[in-house]
């Protein structure tokens, strides 16, 4: 099964996960091959993990972002938004441990063409944890009021390490990330060429939702990249769109939802397009997407969730 996640996901049929990240899967089949059963479990335990860290680390230090943009923050702004700033728990102990146990268990389940990613998967972790101690040093000078005492001289050097922590973080995130997409694209390929010759059903859901994962992880990652792979996608909603349409009223039920959802993600993007244009740098493009992230992923988690039902049909036959 497709995980609903808002990021990176296996566009292919997977077989469903007895356990999340078990040391043996239950899966058949080798890692040498990426489309076996094992693989696409093996690879849905990265990407929980991977969607685990990419939402959480940054998110603690969401608000610190917010006020300071690309310089230290003002005694102003630390008076003002200090509790702000701070506010929540940041990353529990618990969760961090959680997360850790899963980067040892996957490690075990590594071979073949995950061989490569136990340690970009631990960087990850050791640099997501190393980000948020940042924001402990900085909410013990913000929050704990010490720049009181020194009228906001070491803003700069607290602004730095948060900075440098992140750059880090964003670093093994890429690094990590280029490989997932590496052995995602090889399954998402070799799924769809099964369904090019008719080009209906089973060929449109999946061509459409592989489209909108490539767009949703470049649009987290790198708003510039995202606006670049914008008429790809645009040429995968248009072609969908045309199918749908040829269907009429004849249309499969569950495919007819799938339709709504794209049509959801269709309207976003519309609005995207012109704004990211407008928009000149890449802080400025972020902000951008940003503020519709939530609608694409909305649209997305229940394409990904019908597009599974749809593979279920297909298996009984249903969808013709």
């Amino acid at each position: 099964m497709l995980a609903a996640t808002f990021l990176l996901v296996s566009a292919t049929a997977c077989k469903k996960k007895d356990k999340a990240a078990d040391d043996e899967p239950a899966a058949k089949g080798s890692t040498t091959d990426v489309t076996s059963d094992r693989s696409m479990q093996v690879m849905n335990a990265y990407v929980e993990l991977f969607n685990e860290l990419i939402d959480v680390v940054p998110d603690t230090l969401r608000n610190y972002w917010d006020q300071a943009g690309d310089k230290p923050l003002t005694v102003e702004a630390m008076t003002k938004w200090g509790n702000v700033i701070c506010a929540g728990a940041g990353w529990m102990k618990m969760k961090r441990d959680q997360s850790k146990d899963q980067v040892d268990k996957i490690t075990r389940l590594s071979s073949g063409e995950f061989a490569k990613m136990p340690p970009l998967a631990e960087a990850m972790y050791t640099t997501g944890v190393a980000y948020v101690d940042q924001r402990d040093a900085m909410c013990a000078y913000v929050k704990g009021g010490k720049f009181k005492d020194d009228q906001g001289a070491g803003a700069a050097g607290v602004h730095d390490g948060v900075a440098k922590a992140r750059d880090a973080f964003n670093g093994a995130v890429d690094a990590l990330a280029a490989e997932l997409d590496r052995v995602q694209d090889a399954q998402a390929a070799a799924e769809l060429v099964k369904y090019e010759a008719d080009k209906s059903y089973g060929y449109w859901f999946r061509y459409t939702t592989i489209r909108a994962n490539d767009f949703l992880r470049l649009a987290r990652r790198d708003p510039v990249k995202a606006e670049a792979n914008l008429p790809a996608l645009k040429e995968a909603l248009a072609g969908f769109d045309a199918f749908v349409k040829g269907k009429g009223a004849t249309i499969h039920e569950t495919f007819a939802g799938y339709a709504k959802q794209v049509d959801r993600l269709k309207a976003t993007v519309d609005k995207l397009a012109p704004a990211l244009a407008k928009a000149k740098t890449p802080t400025e493009k972020f902000e951008v997407i940003d503020k519709e992230f939530d609608n694409l992923v909305s649209a997305y988690n229940t394409m990904i969730s019908l597009h599974n039902v749809l593979i279920e049909a297909e298996g009984r036959g249903d969808l013709k």
